[in-house]
């Protein structure tokens, strides 16, 4: 296994420069102006699904086997035929249809729902049945029939793609984005689009993190209107943390895909700028925006991240044995020496060592970021029309 470079922390930006980042209870920021969105209705959402999703009903031993388990965990469970992916996807939309809107506990993550996507499921468990016909090794490190969710930036073909605007309602036919077709080869059922701060949180500075016209108000689950989703991936994030998919995929300019990871406790993964294809994604700097996936663990952060990579394997030192091995012998972690003050830091640096990883102290120094939003001004200004002109439902060409 190659060795590489960790940080601890991942997270340290945030898309909106602002203490809320942090998990404060200000009374004052906490008074929303609009919660709930002008534009969905729950039912509305689930379309041709409703009747099933309502008439679905989970149990103690669903709850067991899918709730806070990783991929290959769900993946063995489906395997045994303790579950169908028709099962875990149901599972899923119910939760969405029980918890995020028009209830008290409503957390505004999700902006659509994949309408063929109990087809999907279906087809799934007719794949794996005849793999198990075939007398043929099940994979468990895999995407296939395992239900995500993409932040409303990002191109699919099966629901409109709005990035949170009013005015991209109608942005219907759109093709795949890169990563999406990806996912989809990997088997991935792509459940939803989540919710998102408007824009990616480029026009509206002084909007709270997560709140879109289309979507209205991202809540934490962790802490409905006293903790900060973070942003501007706030319904992946939120999604994640709520058992709402297996996985989310958010996107990132700078601390968009950490800083609602961080907010919302799941592992959240920034990759080098052009690690993923940005085709197909509603942008504002080609040169600084980069998808990521947001996970409940870092072995399903890395399954992801490998298929979003397809077919360059980006990270194809992570194989299945070192997954299962768990080894730390050798690998080094870059240690921020200014959180060591934390007892939490600290005692998982310990550990660490005792695995055998080599810890490497850094400044912390920041980097002055003078011209960083005349930049982004100049990128998207040319970014943003090239979206329309190729990746967009054809009434927004020209734009």
């Amino acid at each position: 296994m190659n060795k590489f470079l960790f940080f601890l922390p991942f997270i340290f930006l945030a898309c909106k420069s602002s203490d809320t980042s942090v998990a404060t209870a200000s009374t004052d920021f906490r008074e929303f102006k609009v919660l709930d969105s002008q534009y969905l209705e729950k039912d509305q959402i689930f379309g041709n699904l409703l009747e099933e999703v309502v008439r679905f009903r989970e149990s103690d031993n669903l709850n067991s086997l899918i709730l806070e388990q990783s991929i290959p965990e769900i993946q063995e469970a489906i395997a045994s035929g303790k579950l169908t992916y028709r099962d875990l996807t149901l599972f899923y939309l119910n939760r969405i249809y029980k918890y995020d809107r028009e209830n008290p506990k409503s957390l505004n993550a999700i902006i659509s729902i994949n309408p063929n996507a109990l087809k999907q499921a279906d087809q799934a468990d007719k794949d794996l049945a005849y793999l198990k016909n075939q007398g043929d090794e099940i994979p468990l490190y895999t995407l296939r029939g395992m239900p995500i969710l993409l932040k409303d930036n990002i191109n699919t073909s099966e629901m409109p793609t709005t990035a949170g605007a009013a005015v991209l309602l109608e942005n219907k036919s759109t093709p795949d984005a890169k990563i999406v077709a990806n996912l989809k080869q990997d088997g991935a059922i792509i459940l939803g689009k989540a919710n998102l701060s408007e824009w990616a949180y480029f026009f509206c500075g002084d909007c709270p993190s997560g709140y879109s016209a289309v979507g209205g108000q991202t809540l934490n689950p962790y802490g409905r209107r006293t903790i900060d989703t973070g942003g501007s991936s706030s319904g992946s994030g939120v999604s994640v943390a709520a058992n709402f998919a297996v996985a989310a995929i958010g996107s990132e300019t700078s601390g968009s895909i950490l800083s609602p990871s961080s907010q919302n406790s799941v592992v959240g993964y920034k990759p080098s700028t052009g690690t993923f294809s940005g085709i197909g994604i509603v942008p504002i700097s080609s040169y600084l925006d980069t998808a990521g996936p947001m996970t409940k663990n870092v072995i399903d952060n890395a399954i992801v991240s490998r298929a979003l990579g397809a077919p360059y394997q980006v990270i194809d030192s992570y194989g299945t044995n070192d997954f299962e091995n768990g080894k730390l012998e050798g690998v080094r972690f870059g240690v921020w020496t200014s959180f060591k003050e934390n007892k939490l830091y600290e005692k998982a640096l310990s550990d660490l060592e005792q695995e055998g990883a080599i810890l490497i102290e850094l400044d912390d120094t920041r980097p002055q970021l003078n011209g960083f939003l005349k930049l982004l001004n100049l990128d998207m200004k040319q970014d943003l029309p090239a979206y329309f002109a190729g990746q967009s439902d054809a009434k927004y060409r020209g734009w």
